[in-house]
């Protein structure tokens, strides 16, 4: 009993020296930027940077060619839609479209389950996929001048200013992100992920409780999911 007791022991010591070998822990920072589009050319990659630039850290659990990646990304994002105008009497909507434009801050923190389908001493090529909380931290949408309707012939005027809020922000957003990745030398990465939104950004839309309200169409309101490309740069320290 005491033999097999001890050659337990070795066993699992044996099993826990090889476990640690195969195991590998990373961690580093991150800068990139975020696109609607991916494009090669030089100076759309160069405004991507100075528009929307993206900065956070990550860390990698490797598991032979299976690991999992968590990321804390920093960035501001940007969007602007229009919407229309109904049952308002002919002539008495303004001339130039509305557009209501926003620019919050975000944090966001992807989880990538992934794998290494190229894994050579000099370079590695993994895809991966995982789910995406993105949490807002900052900004309203607002209308983006100063317009007014008249719903009929007749009626007092609506004005709204320019500025004034419109809608209100959920404070975090889901999605799914997936894409490959490119290590070199073991130190240097290249992720490109593309990030689908999956909820709305939008709680309670203030509009409608509002006079101007009953009058507006928004029904394009879920192009602002956050549905884009993004494109990071990090460097391993462990």
């Amino acid at each position: 009993m005491k033999k097999s007791f001890l050659l337990l022991i070795a066993a699992l010591l044996l099993g826990s020296a090889s476990f640690a070998q195969s195991f590998d822990l990373c961690v580093g920072p991150k800068v990139g930027y975020q696109t609607a589009q991916l494009s090669y050319n030089k100076a759309d990659i160069k405004s991507g940077f100075a528009e929307h630039f993206t900065i956070g850290a990550f860390g990698r659990v490797t598991f032979n060619k299976l690991y999992v990646q968590p990321e804390v990304l920093w960035f501001k994002s940007g969007s602007a839609f229009s919407f229309d105008f109904e049952n308002v009497a002919e002539g008495m909507i303004p001339e130039e479209e509305v557009t209501i434009t926003w620019n919050p801050m975000n944090i966001q923190v992807p989880v990538f389950v992934g794998y290494k389908v190229l894994d050579l001493d000099i370079v590695s090529l993994r895809v991966q996929v995982g789910p995406t909380a993105n949490f807002i931290i900052g900004g309203k949408p607002v209308y983006d001048r100063v317009f007014s309707i008249t719903p009929e012939e007749g009626a007092d005027p609506i004005t709204v200013e320019e500025g004034d809020p419109i809608l209100d922000t959920k404070t975090i957003a889901w999605g799914i992100q997936g894409g490959i990745g490119v290590d070199v030398l073991n130190k240097i990465t290249l992720d490109i992920n593309y990030n689908y939104g999956i909820s709305k950004i939008f709680g309670a839309n203030l509009i409608e409780n509002t006079e101007l309200g009953q009058y507006v169409d928004l029904s394009n309101i879920d192009n602002t999911k956050q549905n884009l490309f993004m494109v990071t740069l990090g460097f391993k320290f462990l």
